[in-house]
């Protein structure tokens, strides 16, 4: 899959040598004419021919028309009945493939003033993701021109370098084969930093970890195999994070990036370092929703979840109640808070704190309440409830009668503030 990658990335190299030679700027003029459409479905019949030389003859001509043959070539690797056509197609289609991906680059770095409309792998995603854009039934109808015009100077930026064009490739390919990639490329980054024999240390500069963050971002954390080393370590020195908190319209542009790549984070691990780096970043919504993802991901380490519980009882405000109302219905047991023997019951069962439990405590102190006046046991003396803070080990209902009683009572509290 690298080599295959590497061999577009190598083409693509000498596109914008090639812009200021010839190259348009409108992608219409990179369409095949009629005639040479219709010689290279006939080239590609004749590859089926009975004859040897007539097949050697037609894959020399496919193979000259180029990017032109490409259309044809497709259909015939992808449908054709006739085994030998597909497989002649299949071994000329690659070439074809990374020279209209050629052409396409040199038309977008071309098109400076953004008039046109361009096919260019991981493009429409890119500008997508980053440019405001609205659509309807997949057709763009409006976008932040602005934005538009500095997510094209960031994204040209990236296709600059080999390595980042050699992953923005595979953007609009397979999920599993980026999923590789963006492993492959953060271990690459990360091995960079450090000086081996005959090889100084890189540091990643703003456009690889731009790259990457993107790539990550239309991945998702739990989809990426293998293991996988710190993304806030490649981070630091990059000048990302000084970049994404700049208020130019590339500073929108790399904070969009941003928040795609902290949206996107669905594992447990990655969600915790995540909340960290969306506050080094100045985003604090982000950090409150990866704090209650991470309150309610199941099958995880107590201490991880606890940064989530944290996190929102110290920096949520009341708009954010809206973020656990997935958890109040979550029954699964985080803790245990053990019971005093007594005469009758020497072994007592511990008290039981549930998701929901948790969420709701979060909740009522979001809402400017006290979690003891809807019926929980504060261990901490009402000390955590002065500091406004909420722990699935220092707060437990007594029995389900105190539990019920309690979800009731924030029913009607939501009811009477339906925007909290």
């Amino acid at each position: 899959m690298f080599r295959f990658g590497l061999a577009f990335a190598c083409l693509f190299a000498a596109a914008a040598a090639a812009v200021s030679r010839a190259a348009s700027p409108n992608p219409d003029d990179l369409v095949a004419t009629p005639e040479i459409q219709v010689k290279a479905r006939a080239l590609v019949r004749q590859l089926g021919s009975e004859n040897f030389i007539e097949r050697e003859d037609a894959e020399k001509q496919l193979v000259q028309l180029g990017r032109f043959a490409r259309p044809a070539l497709n259909a015939g690797a992808a449908s054709n009945p006739d085994p030998e056509i597909r497989f002649r197609c299949g071994q000329i289609l690659p070439r074809a493939t990374a020279l209209d991906r050629k052409a396409k680059l040199e038309t977008f770095l071309a098109d400076t003033k953004g008039e046109y409309e361009h096919d260019l792998p991981a493009w429409k995603r890119f500008r997508a993701a980053v440019g405001s854009e609205w659509a309807v039934f997949g057709v763009k109808v409006w976008t932040d021109r602005e934005l538009d015009a500095a997510a094209r100077r960031v994204f040209t930026d990236l296709v600059s370098t080999t390595a980042n064009r050699r992953l923005l490739i595979l953007v609009d390919g397979s999920r599993i084969d980026l999923g590789d990639a963006v492993v492959w490329r953060r271990q690459e980054l990360y091995d960079g930093r450090y000086t081996r024999e005959g090889v100084e240390a890189v540091a990643p500069t703003l456009d690889d970890m731009t790259a990457l963050l993107f790539a990550e971002s239309l991945v998702g954390s739990s989809y990426i195999s293998g293991r996988r080393t710190s993304i806030s370590a490649l981070m630091s020195g990059s000048g990302f994070t000084t970049a994404a908190r700049g208020t130019d319209e590339k500073g929108k542009v790399y904070r969009a990036v941003a928040v795609a790549w902290l949206d996107s984070r669905n594992e447990a691990r990655e969600m915790y370092t995540a909340i960290g780096i969306a506050t080094s970043l100045e985003l604090p919504e982000q950090a409150l929703g990866l704090s209650a993802r991470l309150l309610t991901t199941p099958a995880i380490s107590p201490a991880w979840r606890t940064r989530g519980v944290n996190h929102l009882t110290l920096y949520g405000t009341q708009k954010h109640i809206r973020l656990l109302d997935q958890a109040l219905t979550d029954t699964f047991v985080v803790s245990v808070v053990p019971r005093a023997p007594t005469d009758t019951e020497p072994e007592p069962a511990p008290y039981q704190v549930q998701i929901r439990d948790v969420a709701l405590g979060i909740a009522i102190a979001l809402a400017g309440q006290k979690p003891g006046d809807f019926g929980f046991v504060d261990r901490s003396g009402g000390f955590a409830e002065e500091r406004r803070s909420f722990t699935s080990a220092g707060h437990y209902f007594p029995d389900n009668a105190a539990r019920k009683a309690a979800f009731e009572k924030w029913e009607k509290w939501r009811k009477a503030n339906p925007e909290g």
